[in-house]
């Protein structure tokens, strides 16, 4: 821990000044909703003064979003100026039909932490987007912000619009999130977390990283498919995998530079998708893809042609949550050799291998 701490501050005085009165990014896209339809998302990262986790712990091996966060004083006021415009900027969309539209308020860490977004702000946020009479909402928090008292407000504020709280659980071996992942969180954290929610009629996205640090490619789908298939069955109402991606700043940059890992093949990703999907129909499983195919993020060899075919292949999947696509994709021959053979030379040599 005292190594990531002491790699969080090496790289902390890389940070860029932004102007703290507009959002990180904003944009627009089609998405689908807890329901199950396809809407539209409209996402806005705020500046904010960055994950807790990071600064006092270190952070998680494999995020760097701390990066993101600014090196300058961030007030309630910068807030909501920052939330303000993106709302502008998309007023118009929002107008035109609420019911279709789902806002995404993220951070760096967690938007119910008061150090990270301050109460006023917090508050004024929930008010406005209860007053949008929009179809959802949507935050993120590490469980130990996600409290009673949090959770009444939100409710009180948002009214009946659909709220959902994504909860980094990355696997559910805890070995697997204390030691590879540095993640602080037990399984009985996120239990109590998801079943205080429920009491309010709030939703939970459980983030599943796919591929740590310190296990084999094989050992990494695994995990992935029974944590993916344990968090439904405890009752989160989707999951959204995250193929690993190489950060800047990271202890997972140090050991891929290395040769002591590689992120996943697309080849792992789509067997994931396919077995957890095909065992839970009706729940929403979605991956995000933007890493993927480049050498940082998801991918299989990196010249191949299938890299960016199957990227699209995961996006349609997301939408559309059919499982065909997928299917097909897992009948390509293309490059599957190479990564049959990379699970086996793995195996045998006990220890994960960097890049083919």
């Amino acid at each position: 821990m005292e190594f990531l701490k002491e790699l969080r501050r090496r790289h902390l005085g890389r940070r860029r000044d932004r102007d703290p009165n507009f959002p990180v990014s904003s944009w627009i896209g089609e998405d689908i909703l807890s329901k199950g339809r396809v809407g539209r998302s409209i996402t806005v990262i705020l500046n904010t003064p960055g994950c807790r986790w990071a600064y006092e712990h270190g952070g998680c091996t494999m995020c760097g979003y701390l990066m993101d966060s600014s090196p300058g004083r961030i007030t309630a006021e910068h807030i909501i100026n920052q939330f303000n415009y993106a709302i502008e900027k998309y007023y118009r969309e929002i107008e035109e039909n609420p019911k279709d539209i789902c806002i995404k308020i993220f951070t760096s860490g967690s938007f119910l932490d008061e150090r990270e977004v301050p109460e006023e702000a917090r508050r004024y946020i929930l008010k406005k987007m209860g007053e949008l009479d929009i179809e959802e909402v949507v935050i993120e928090s590490r469980p130990e912000y996600i409290r009673e008292d949090t959770l009444e407000e939100a409710r009180e504020y948002l009214g009946s619009v659909n709220m959902e709280i994504g909860v980094g659980v990355e696997t559910f071996n805890e070995e697997i999130r204390h030691y590879s992942i540095n993640k602080g969180i037990s399984n009985r954290d996120i239990v109590d977390t998801l079943e205080l929610a429920r009491k309010y009629s709030i939703g939970m996205k459980a983030y599943l990283l796919i591929k740590p640090l310190f296990i084999t490619e094989r050992d990494a789908i695994e995990d992935s498919i029974y944590s993916g298939n344990r968090c439904l069955e405890l009752g989160f109402n989707r999951i959204s995998y995250c193929p690993a991606t190489v950060h800047r700043g990271t202890l997972m940059e140090i050991l891929w530079k290395r040769g002591q890992y590689r992120p996943p093949f697309l080849w792992s990703v789509l067997k994931i998708l396919y077995q957890v999907k095909r065992r839970n129909p009706d729940a929403i499983v979605i991956c995000d893809t933007s890493g993927i195919s480049s050498k940082r993020g998801a991918h299989n060899l990196l010249r191949c042609k299938c890299n960016e075919k199957i990227k699209k292949i995961i996006k349609n999947f997301t939408l559309t949550q059919d499982l065909s696509g997928i299917k097909r994709a897992l009948e390509m021959e293309c490059c599957k050799d190479q990564w049959e053979s990379f699970l086996e030379f793995e195996e045998r040599n006990i220890v994960p291998l960097g890049d083919i």
